[in-house]
């Protein structure tokens, strides 16, 4: 049996979290017309919950998710230093909980940076979110529709971390000087 690579971008936040699945359409694909995309959509969280079983709720409904949906891979963005401490906590014990949810599959997760997942996708890292989800739609057909932002920056955090993935390295950088042109007189 051929394997296809399925991708979960995962937009993680304390009370919303997006997701997006893509699927490619050979076993080993190249360009961004090589991915379908799956499913998208956000999980929402119990704001009233004190963060403890809020992080719980969070797992578990990730938990379940992977088991539906079944990818190979999982991407997550990369926890940023915002202004505030708290929050930056909070996002960080998310993702620690989305991560583990993951793991607990045996899924290798990828981490990627915002401005990564922005330059790969709308070609500069400073995009706005509203730049990127116009960069998927052009890219891959994509139309959010009534979905918060959220599911459209995990279909980008996906879509990145597929290429990344996929996408064959770089030719290895010169590892020994180029021979000189002229040889060295000998006196």
């Amino acid at each position: 049996m051929t394997h296809f690579p399925r991708i979960l971008g995962i937009d993680p936040g304390s009370r919303v979290v997006g997701f997006a699945l893509i699927g490619a359409k050979k076993p080993i694909p190249r360009v961004p017309a090589d991915w379908k995309i799956l499913d998208a959509g956000i999980m929402r969280a119990n704001a009233n919950l004190a963060m403890p079983p809020r992080l719980t709720e969070l797992h578990a409904t990730l938990f379940d998710l992977v088991a539906e949906l079944g990818p190979t891979a999982a991407g997550i963005e990369k926890a940023f230093q915002g202004v505030n401490a708290q929050s930056a906590i909070k996002l960080g014990e998310a993702r620690g909980a989305l991560i583990a949810a993951i793991g607990r599959h045996g899924i290798p997760v990828h981490e990627i940076t915002p401005a990564e997942v922005k330059r790969v996708v709308a070609g500069h890292g400073a995009a706005t979110k509203e730049q990127v989800y116009q960069a998927l739609q052009a890219l891959m057909g994509f139309n959010k529709g009534d979905l918060p932002l959220d599911a459209s920056d995990a279909l980008a955090i996906a879509f990145a971390v597929s290429l990344k993935a996929f996408l064959p390295e770089p030719a290895a950088r010169r590892k020994t000087p180029l021979k000189r042109r002229f040889s060295q007189p000998e006196y």
